[in-house]
């Protein structure tokens, strides 16, 4: 469990306890006492009445002699909340990614409608869909492990026909003609 470390507010109980207090010895024990249970400065300065400032003073004070508090000083322990799991992400086999990293140069060199390398960039196309589709990665986080952004391995895929434009009216997203395509699935 995590403490609350903003906005903390002190009980009832213990700023009317701050009210009551006579003794200044007693009042900075008890900022001492309260401060060690994990209470921040801005919250035992809105109970007591008095500024952060001089509340981390009388904490950083001295004191040879420790005051004794009795059982009236109720020392509460500050609100936590539980801790967050961390975040799984999902990564590409590492097959895939050698695969996807081998075929990467080649796939980058297709342009147009030449055929130059067009079997290695459907491979690589069909990879980035087989690690989207099937394994569950992000186009983000694959995007990150090739060093490309995830909007152009987007628009790679919709090029090959493994995805569609939104409205399905874009030019860019235009799929090879399938006389141009090595083989078509």
């Amino acid at each position: 469990m995590k403490q609350v470390k903003h906005n903390l507010t002190l009980p009832k109980e213990v700023r009317v306890k701050f009210l009551v207090i006579q003794d200044t010895d007693d009042r900075n024990q008890y900022i001492r006492e309260l401060r060690s249970a994990g209470w921040s400065l801005n919250s035992i300065a809105n109970a007591c009445g008095i500024t952060r400032e001089r509340i981390r003073q009388v904490i950083t004070e001295s004191k040879e002699a420790v005051v004794k508090l009795d059982d009236s000083f109720i020392v509460p322990q500050p609100p936590t909340y539980p801790e967050k799991k961390p975040r799984e992400f999902v990564e590409p086999s590492p097959e895939t990614l050698a695969r996807l990293l081998e075929l990467q140069p080649m796939a980058q060199q297709v342009r147009s409608n030449a055929m130059r390398f067009r079997a290695e960039a459907e491979e690589y196309v069909r990879l980035l869909n087989h690690a989207h589709v099937v394994e569950g990665v992000p186009l983000y986080r694959l995007g990150k492990r090739l060093g490309i952004s995830h909007a152009a391995i987007r628009f790679r895929l919709a090029r090959y026909g493994y995805k569609t434009s939104d409205n399905g009216h874009s030019k860019v997203y235009t799929p090879i003609s399938s006389k141009n395509r090595v083989s078509i699935e």
